[in-house]
C-alpha cells in the first residue's frame, strides 16, 4: 500500500490557470497587465502625432487689432411700457386735485388767520380746520394719483421697458405733493396748532 502524501496537489499550489509564476512565487498577471496598459497608451500617443504641417500663427489676427464695434442700439420694447390713455387719465386726475387744492387752499388762507388765537369751540376755528380738512382731502387725491403713477413704473419695470416720460410725471407729482405738504404745514403755523 502506497501512501498518500498530505501535501497540497502541485495544481492546487499555482494561483489561476494561465498564471506565470516568478521564481519567487509572485504572480504576474498584475505586472503583465501594467505593462500592456502602457504600451496601448503609448501606441495611442504615438498615433495622435502628425506630420509637419501648417499650424495656425500665434500672431495678433485683424479682428483682435481692430478697434472695437460701434454699441448696437437698444433693442425696441416689445411692447409700450406704458398705456398713454391710462398715464393721461392720472394726470388729469392730479391736475383736477391740484386745482381743487389751490381752490381750498385760497379759502383756508383766508379762514387761517380769523382762526389763530381762538379756542377749539369757536366758530372761526372750527371753519378754518374743516377748510385745512378740505386741503388733506385734496393732496390725497393728489398722492392718489402719485401711488397709481408708481404702479404704472413698477408695471414698466417689471416689462423691462423704460419709460422716462412716467419717470417725469411722476418727478412732477412728487413736487407738487412737496408744495401741498408745506402749503397745509405753513396754514397750521398760522393758525397756531
Amino acid at each position: 500500500m502506497t501512501k498518500k502524501s498530505d501535501g497540497p496537489n502541485r495544481h492546487e499550489a499555482l494561483p489561476a490557470t494561465g498564471v506565470m509564476v516568478t521564481g519567487y512565487g509572485i504572480p504576474m498577471l498584475p505586472v503583465m497587465n501594467k505593462t500592456a496598459l502602457l504600451a496601448a497608451m503609448f501606441a495611442g500617443l504615438c498615433a495622435c502625432a502628425g506630420g509637419r504641417g501648417d499650424y495656425p500663427s500665434l500672431a495678433m489676427r485683424p479682428f483682435e487689432t481692430a478697434p472695437p464695434p460701434a454699441e448696437a442700439p437698444p433693442p425696441a420694447p416689445i411692447r409700450e411700457p406704458v398705456d398713454p390713455a391710462r398715464l393721461a387719465a392720472i394726470l388729469g386726475d392730479a391736475a383736477a386735485a391740484d386745482s381743487a387744492f389751490r381752490a381750498a387752499a385760497d379759502r383756508a388762507a383766508r379762514l387761517a388767520p380769523g382762526a389763530a388765537g381762538q379756542p377749539p369751540e369757536s366758530d372761526a376755528r372750527a371753519a378754518a380746520i374743516i377748510a385745512l380738512a378740505e386741503l388733506d382731502t385734496q393732496r390725497g387725491k393728489t398722492a392718489g394719483a402719485l401711488a397709481s403713477l408708481d404702479a404704472l413704473a413698477a408695471e414698466a419695470a417689471g416689462a423691462l421697458s423704460p419709460a422716462p416720460a412716467l419717470a417725469a410725471a411722476q418727478g412732477d407729482l412728487a413736487a407738487t405733493l412737496a408744495r401741498q405738504d408745506e402749503a397745509i404745514a405753513r396754514l397750521w403755523r398760522v393758525m397756531g396748532s
